[in-house]
């Protein structure tokens, strides 16, 4: 029988093979007499581990174990935050000193707030020693507008890796760490449609188990694909449901951190859409995340980012469960994001005429007219 083969065979990582050889048990049937439970106990078995045990020992059972609420915060406690290369922009998550695994964060803002610039430099940063306050990771960047621009990256990477190597040799940054090594960190998935967006939350499960060493993953943006080409506003909510819960549950079940784009938008109801002759300036007051709270409610946190007429950058921390919200300036230069402090030359909000010295990714104009999401059938 198959349930009796040798446990060695069970396909597991190493530290929960070498737990389980180590334990007597030999083969999967001995294993699968045991509960879960049981197991996780005798074993010592970390929330992610029991899950990884779980799937193989009875894959056709649910795929969640309860846990208590001190072994989820214990295993917060281990989870290491991304910088952002500012230090105003990590405080808004706290004492976590940086974007947070484990859960979606949304990042919203009218074009040209820096939306992109971001994600790009979390892409980076993911990647540096923990020391530095990276994640010793890698990075994928999901592309749903054309907005990943290799140069920018580029320019990002040779200004990570300098700043890395002027460092005291005591923070142990590795000499590995170059722009070569940056650069090849960072996976580069483009989606043109709803349904190849689908198909690509569906697989990154297998894509991550494949790259172990992932820790944040960067959608660029949530909401362009779903704008328009949707009459059917409650097959949309759906769709918008499931692949918030599909990247909830990739953070979650392997500790990476998931950011998300998304685009802003006016909500109106459909008995108004004929007296809609507002200008952007008149309505600019009134806009929202797109995609309604049925997206919003899938994001554990929600941070929106401001240019103001002087050129000065805010970010604002609207939606936490934890921290109350607030707003913090930051920059973005020649080197990426950074403090205030900082009297490097600022990027422009918007490219100006002719060839830029600095690369920008595009982003077009993205305010538009929206009715209000319609419910999700149960």
């Amino acid at each position: 029988m198959a349930a009796s083969r040798p446990a060695v065979t069970l396909r597991l990582s190493a530290g929960l093979r070498e737990k389980v050889l180590r334990s007597g048990y030999s083969t999967v049937a001995d294993l699968s007499s045991v509960p879960i439970e049981d197991l996780t106990s005798e074993l010592k078995l970390s929330p992610k581990q029991t899950r990884e045990l779980q799937n193989q020992l009875h894959p056709s059972s649910v795929s969640w174990v309860s846990i208590t609420a001190n072994q989820t915060l214990e295993q917060e406690r281990k989870w290491t935050p991304i910088t952002t290369s500012s230090k105003a922009l990590d405080s808004l998550f706290g004492g976590q000193q940086g974007f947070p695994p484990g859960k979606i964060t949304e990042i919203c803002g009218l074009p040209g707030s820096g939306k992109t610039q971001l994600g790009l430099q979390l892409c980076i940063n993911a990647q540096m020693p923990r020391s530095a306050g990276g994640a010793a990771g890698t990075s994928i960047f999901v592309d749903t507008e054309g907005s990943f621009v290799a140069k920018r990256v580029a320019q990002l990477a040779v200004a990570c890796s300098d700043s890395l190597h002027e460092l005291d040799d005591s923070a142990g940054i590795p000499n590995a760490i170059t722009t070569d090594s940056l650069m090849q960190g960072i996976q580069y998935c483009r989606v043109h449609s709803p349904v190849e967006l689908i198909a690509m939350t569906r697989i990154l499960s297998g894509i991550v188990q494949a790259h172990p060493k992932t820790k944040l993953i960067v959608v660029d943006s949530i909401a362009f694909l779903f704008r328009s080409n949707f009459s059917d506003m409650n097959m949309r909510t759906k769709l918008i449901a499931a692949l918030g819960r599909r990247l909830a549950t990739i953070a979650r079940e392997h500790d990476i951190a998931v950011v998300v784009m998304n685009q802003m938008t006016t909500k109106i109801e459909s008995n108004q859409l004929q007296r809609v002759q507002q200008t952007h300036e008149q309505s600019s007051g009134r806009v929202h995340p797109a995609l309604g709270e049925t997206w919003g409610n899938m994001c554990t946190h929600r941070i929106r980012l401001y240019v103001h007429a002087d050129g000065q950058r805010t970010a604002r921390l609207f939606k936490s469960p934890t921290i109350q919200e607030q707003t913090v300036p930051f920059r973005i230069i020649s080197g990426g994001i950074s403090d205030v402090e900082d009297t490097s030359e600022q990027i422009p909000s918007s490219p100006t005429g002719g060839e830029a010295e600095l690369v920008l990714a595009p982003e077009e104009e993205m305010i538009f007219w929206e009715p209000i999401d319609a419910p999700a059938s149960p």
